[in-house]
């Protein structure tokens, strides 16, 4: 200590901490808890807080920071008072009384920000008496706690009872700030009491370190630290990455001439028609739930609530933007959060931009766009996937994967160019966009809409939730706008155009198409060139350099490069002064080679899949909560690949293992795998068959391309080397060209089809999930005897949190590691029960039932059945298989198999605390438990119902 010159932080403080931090019900005291902090730092403020989770006290110490690294951001709704009625019901009072502000403002414009201003003043004033009265509660248990405990320190008789009641409470209300925090930390789903280990905040401050920035570099090459000086530099870039640039007109009318297509006229009629509030209504719904609000701080879930009093409110603001062709004041500025991608973290060209819009701006974005979007497919030519209905990304890798197949069997020439530009977003050319719209045939009314997303707009940069000043938005289109996509597809659309129409560029002939020749392929801003000569390639750059003069985009030559296929692989020298991509050549997310593509992209994403289970298994969760980690978190990270390449043979056993290891977390796996495939109503858990489930998703995919017409040029390669092999599951026509060699991918789809003669696409259809439940359903082990349906699902009725489901799945399934299974394993030396006044052999039903301990529980619970139904009889086969259809209500119901199911875990708990520790909690510590479990369940309900309705749910209180 004296080396690093440290002090007993306790000894420092005033007054002084040195009393003991824990103690025992024998009357045994100690101070074992210390924190050390620098002698540097003088004297100190701090408390010893008697806490709810440990016997120890907690030691609270107050150290001021001379720097403050984060600011206070700007204010936004705590989404959790929506679900509050209080909060609710007083809301649509005032709001009522805002109409009178009306004859206040010049317009509806006006009028709507001054709601905005009020709205946020009502729930800041609602939020501050909710926190007020929850921190006295906290207070006021703290006190009494203390005092519990203060009278034990002077000699007095300390009470147990009453301090674990207290301990319950304060528990009950940290808890729920906790759950809050987590939320804001935006964990993913939360499970009924998980905790937050130490891996998770592990986890949480990884993600949140992507958008802490400790120094910025400036134009002059040095490095500034402070918050004040990092916002002013990073203002200044991104003020003049937004700033307008000249461009040749007479260059872009050239380009101009290149686009033939026109929007038809009954299109464009639909898409100047006046809004509605059907549509508006409709943008709302589709928009994602838990995203950052804009500067205003109303979610989109604010307005989903209060919809039905906000909805014509905010139709008829929308309709005097586009009258008045300007927003409103908070609606036209964004807040400009910075994303770190990769490289220097001082360099601000390595964090990603991503504008925070408010709701009402985004309403009206998202109708323009979904009116964008039924014009796309008819100006957007097929080369182009990105936000045109009924394409897809899949078409272009498709079209790489096949093309490079094509060209290494037939030993052809071809070179891939994946050209990469430079803020490709921030630097669009908002008047050469504007052109490009007028030569596609959109109407006057429409163009004239679009600018009033625009003028006026207005951002302002949030660096460690500091604040810059407002500054124009010259150039660009904002990167979290729902119609920046979709525009910026339009403002590409010209450079395709020029290429397809140069006789100078030759691309890839496709076998099968009649003649055609593919020479690029589109996703936004990546541009992929498929050539077949080095001239094609210097022609293809030198077209993209006329379109840089005429619209200000720019060719990003650090990060594009060139790979040789087919004839041409070994080839090291590039023409047109590219780079040569060495290795795999990564376009949109999937890598390619000239052979094993397919094992490379899987090796990598089932090494993305083994880390985010490694944090997931630091959580507290329960086997449901672990089987929606799987659904929503690793199974989607695997779904993009496995639409191009199928899961390796080599590959599918370490990826089962991974999540069975998961699923059991590495023990012991009590209940068969293939039981555990199954659904609940079959006695299984609902683990996704990864090997399977990735398999059907590819197959359907080739089917489902098979069944339609040919759009893309991928759809011409696909059948080529595929139609043939799915003739016993389609229609197939020998008229033109067939493969003899399979690549991998193709022959590994056909073998699954031979494997699976069960494959009737007329029955089954094209859609992956029906294929993976016909195919689940051949392999899946005959149902468990005895146990129907109707009891599966019931046991594991809807209310339950999830921990109760698992005990009452595995307990019916008799797998439990109680002392007579174990026994069996060879994993202890006796099969009788550790209770010692027992003796007899420990089965489930000896733990839950025939044991005299599980008796007396019992015999407790039966009063609180009691008061859900007089004449409710408790059975074994009641306790094992459920309530079923016992008499009265589906509430009173419910309410029996909570109550049965909690003692349940009661004595489970018991019984491992008891084998863990040697501690019995006896029958009032398994009552007191599920008493405390239920006082809880009520509380969240009183807050969700009200105080009358939560009583009449919970049958007056169960005398609680």
């Amino acid at each position: 200590m004296a080396c690093h010159g440290l002090v007993d932080g306790g000894l420092h403080t005033t007054p002084k901490m040195d009393g003991p931090t824990w103690r025992n019900s024998r009357g045994v005291e100690r101070r074992l808890d210390y924190i050390f902090v620098p002698r540097s730092l003088g004297k100190l403020s701090g408390r010893l807080l008697p806490v709810f989770f440990s016997d120890h006290d907690g030691v609270l110490l107050q150290v001021g920071s001379p720097v403050c690294l984060f600011g206070r951001g700007y204010w936004k709704l705590d989404r959790n008072v929506l679900e509050e009625q209080a909060f609710v019901d007083g809301f649509y009072g005032f709001f009522w009384r805002l109409e009178g502000l009306r004859s206040m403002c010049e317009g509806v414009l006006e009028w709507w920000e001054l709601v905005k201003v009020r709205i946020r003043a009502f729930i800041i004033g609602y939020c501050k008496r909710k926190k007020r009265e929850e921190r006295r509660e906290v207070d006021r248990i703290q006190r009494l706690i203390e005092l519990e405990y203060e009278a034990g320190n002077l000699g007095g008789s300390f009470d147990w009872e009453r301090s674990a009641t207290l301990k319950a409470q304060l528990r009950e209300l940290q808890e729920r700030k906790a759950r809050a925090f987590l939320e804001r930390a935006h964990s993913g789903f939360l499970e009924h009491n998980e905790t937050c280990s130490a891996m998770f905040f592990k986890s949480v401050r990884a993600r949140q370190s992507r958008k802490v920035m400790h120094g910025v570099r400036e134009e002059n090459g040095s490095i500034v630290r402070e918050p004040e000086d990092m916002v002013r530099v990073t203002t200044d870039h991104f003020q003049g990455l937004f700033k307008e640039r000249e461009i040749d007109v007479e260059q872009g009318n050239v380009f101009l001439e290149h686009l033939s297509r026109r929007l038809p006229e009954d299109i464009r009629e639909v898409m100047e028609a006046q809004i509605s509030l059907e549509e508006v209504e409709s943008a709302l719904r589709r928009m994602g739930k838990g995203k950052v609000p804009g500067i205003d701080g109303l979610p989109a879930e604010f307005y989903l609530k209060f919809w039905g009093i906000l909805g014509p409110v905010v139709l008829e603001v929308l309709k005097a933007i586009l009258e008045t062709g300007v927003p409103g004041g908070s609606m036209a500025v964004g807040v400009l959060s910075l994303l770190y991608k990769k490289g220097e973290v001082t360099d601000l060209g390595n964090w990603r931009p991503l504008t925070m819009l408010c709701v009402d701006y985004k309403l009206l974005a998202k109708v323009l766009a979904d009116r964008l979007r039924t014009a796309l497919p008819y100006v957007v030519h097929e080369d182009q996937t990105c936000g045109v209905e009924g394409r897809s990304i899949r078409w272009n890798l498709q079209l790489i994967r096949d093309s490079i197949a094509w060209v290494e069997d037939r030993g052809l020439p071809l070179m891939v160019a994946a050209l990469d530009q430079a803020k490709a977003f921030d630097r669009v050319n908002r008047s050469f966009l504007f052109r490009v719209l007028g030569r596609l045939g959109f109407g006057e009314k429409f163009i004239g809409w679009i600018p009033a997303l625009y003028v006026g707009a207005g951002c302002r940069v949030s660096v460690n939730s500091h604040l810059g000043d407002v500054f124009d938005l010259s150039s660009g289109v904002r990167q979290g706008c729902p119609l920046s996509a979709l525009l910026f597809v339009l403002y590409m659309e010209p450079l395709g155009a020029a290429i397809r129409a140069d006789t100078e560029v030759e691309g890839l002939l496709i076998p099968g198409s009649g003649g055609l020749r593919v020479k690029m392929t589109q996703y936004a801003d990546d541009t992929s060139l498929l050539l077949c000569k080095d001239s094609c390639l210097t022609r293809s750059l030198a077209i993209f350099g006329d379109f840089t003069r005429a619209s200000g985009a720019v060719l990003n030559h650090a990060k594009s490069s060139v790979k040789f296929f087919g004839r041409w692989s070994g080839r090291t020298d590039v023409p047109g002064g590219l780079s040569l991509c060495e290795g795999a050549l990564r376009i949109l997310g999937v890598h390619f080679e000239t052979s094993g593509s397919a094992t490379l992209n899987w090796n990598m994403r089932i090494a993305g899949v083994q880390r985010k289970l490694a944090m997931w298994k630091a959580r507290y969760l329960s086997f449901m909560g672990k089987v929606l980690v799987l659904k929503v978190d690793v199974l989607p990270s695997l779904l993009y690949l496995a639409y191009i390449y199928p899961l390796p043979a080599s590959l599918r056993r370490p990826l089962v293992r991974l999540v069975f290891q998961f699923m059991w977390s590495g023990r012991c796996e009590w209940v068969a795998r293939a039981r555990m495939l199954c659904p609940i109503g079959e006695g299984g858990r609902g683990v996704p068959h990864f090997p399977l489930k990735l398999d059907a998703i590819f197959v359907s995919f080739l089917l489902t391309e098979l069944a339609h017409p040919v759009i893309h040029p991928s759809g011409y390669l696909l059948r080529v080397f595929f139609s043939y092999q799915a003739r016993s599951v389609m229609v197939w026509s020998n008229t033109g060209p067939r493969a003899e060699q399979l690549p991998w991918h193709f022959g590994h789809a056909a073998k699954w089809l031979r494997e699976h003669p069960e494959v009737e696409v007329a029955r089954v259809g094209l859609d992956h999930r029906h294929l993976y439940e016909e195919v689940r359903k051949a392999g899946s082990p005959a149902p468990v005897v005895g146990i129907s349906e109707v009891v599966w699902e019931g046991v594991q009725a809807r209310g339950l949190d999830n921990r109760l489901k698992d005990l009452n799945w595995l307990s019916l399934h008799k797998c439990l590691p109680v002392r007579s299974i174990m026994y069996r394993y060879s994993l202890v030396q006796s099969p009788t029960c550790p209770r010692s006044s027992c003796g007899r052999e420990e089965t489930v039903r000896h733990v839950f039932w025939d044991c005299a301990f599980a008796g007396v529980v019992w015999a407790r619970a039966r009063v609180l059945l009691g008061l859900v139904r007089g004449d409710f009889v408790l059975t074994w086969a009641r306790l094992k298989r459920g309530v079923g259809r016992a008499r009265g209500t589906d509430r009173d119901r419910f309410l029996l198999w909570l109550l049965m199911s909690l003692f349940k875990r009661g004595l489970w708990e018991a019984r491992q605390n008891m084998v863990k520790t040697g501690r019995d909690w006896g029958v009032e510590g398994i009552v007191r438990r599920v008493e405390g479990d239920l006082r809880g369940r009520m509380k969240r309900e009183e807050r969700k119902w009200g105080q009358h309705a939560a009583r009449e749910r919970w049958k007056g209180g169960l005398g609680l």
